[in-house]
């Protein structure tokens, strides 16, 4: 076995392992979130447009820290040394793929001092539910999207970014550390989301962390083609109006399979972009994302047992979020179960036309086995 390839075993093992220990140290987070916590805070929005996401969190060390331990839990020495193999694995892959952001990751993981930065930034792991439609008076496109992770304190932490690009400003809702994009909006051009599709099966035996070790291999063993989110981030930066977003996000080679839901200015231009590495099916109109391949049939499907609850649950979401499609109602009255559950940390929604972002931080409830409270005040940002 050559060097690189122990290190990514090793490292994939004390991800293993470090996902294993997490569990308790996720209780722990929760009762130190949710003891005396305190009043709901607003959203904060930081102005990065002279700046970067690098320079963002070299402001805040102690809250990529937080945010670092609440992924990967406490660290054994061991397993603080597996995660440094395969950061370096993760760093070098970045290199490879040619992603525009690994300079800035480079900055953050030296000038923190955090472990595991590449690694973070190099996946994504979350359920989420999407929908491109036209907004209420059919006179524009509207994105809905909650995002569903299973840490707690990314609700309460979670924070509005303005950068901009040669194609002009976007806001993003994102944490320090974090370069690439899940959600945001360029005033006057488009919205857009990424979802996490289902993982294919290859494991010999029923177990998703095999099959998610075979993905994160295949991925690191693909060259020249970016991670979803940095991809995303670089559309926002790059592409003038929803045509051009929507053509770069069908046709540019990616990492790993990837569900993009995107909206333009007008009330046509809504469609979900259900991505394999190399290919696409696009479904324009009304259109919803959850976890499940919905309009095309790439290699992929949950497990058996939860696996198969996860499933129906993708289906449930997808309907429920559809019947929001251009209807009236309060702020995020539409975010109820099943598009709520007690792994909701987000929801957004988005007009381009009209400049508007509203979003709402989520953790979950106490006492409750499957649902989630607001844990931040409402945004409403116009640009």
């Amino acid at each position: 076995m050559t060097t690189t390839r122990r290190m990514f075993a090793l490292g994939m093992g004390a991800v293993a392992i470090g996902a294993a220990a997490s569990a308790a140290h996720q209780a722990w987070l929760w009762r130190a979130a949710n003891e005396d916590a305190p009043p709901r805070a607003p959203i904060p929005v930081f102005d990065l447009r002279a700046s970067d996401p690098a320079a963002h969190a070299l402001a805040r060390r102690d809250d990529v820290a937080a945010l670092a331990r609440a992924c990967l839990g406490e660290l054994t020495p061991l397993m603080r040394a597996g995660l440094r193999g395969a950061d370096a694995v993760a760093s070098r892959w970045l290199a490879e793929a040619g992603s525009p952001y690994r300079d800035e990751l480079i900055r953050i993981a030296e000038g923190t001092g955090v472990d595991g930065v590449h690694l973070l930034n190099a996946s994504y792991e979350w359920g989420c539910t999407a929908l491109a439609a036209p907004a209420p008076g059919g006179a524009s496109a509207r994105l809905l999207r909650t995002l569903d992770w299973p840490f707690h304190g990314l609700g309460r932490r979670v924070q509005l970014l303005r950068q901009t690009g040669p194609a002009g400003d976007f806001a993003h809702l994102s944490w320090p550390g974090a370069v690439g994009l899940l959600t945001g909006m360029a005033p006057g051009r488009f919205a857009a989301s990424i979802n996490q599709p289902p993982i294919r099966r290859r494991a010999p035996v029923d177990s998703a962390t095999l099959d998610a070790g075979f993905a994160a291999y295949d991925a690191w063993r693909r060259r020249g083609a970016v991670p979803a989110l940095h991809l995303l981030r670089r559309v926002f930066e790059t592409a003038p109006d929803y045509a051009s977003a929507r053509r770069a996000l069908e046709a540019t080679p990616i990492a790993a399979p990837a569900i993009f839901t995107l909206v333009g200015v007008r009330a046509e231009e809504t469609c979900v972009i259900e991505r394999d590495v190399a290919t696409h099916v696009t479904r324009e109109g009304v259109a919803s994302a959850a976890n499940a391949w919905r309009y095309a049939s790439f290699p992929g499907d949950w497990r058996a047992g939860p696996a198969s609850e996860l499933a129906l649950d993708s289906a449930e979401r997808s309907a429920l979020i559809e019947s929001w499609a251009a209807r009236e109602g309060p702020p995020f009255a539409w975010v109820t179960a099943p598009v709520l559950s007690s792994l909701t940390r987000l929801a957004v929604e988005a007009d381009p036309a009209a400049g508007t972002l509203r979003a709402l931080g989520y953790e979950e409830a106490p006492g409750e086995e499957d649902a989630a409270i607001p844990a931040t005040l409402q945004l409403d940002w116009r640009a």
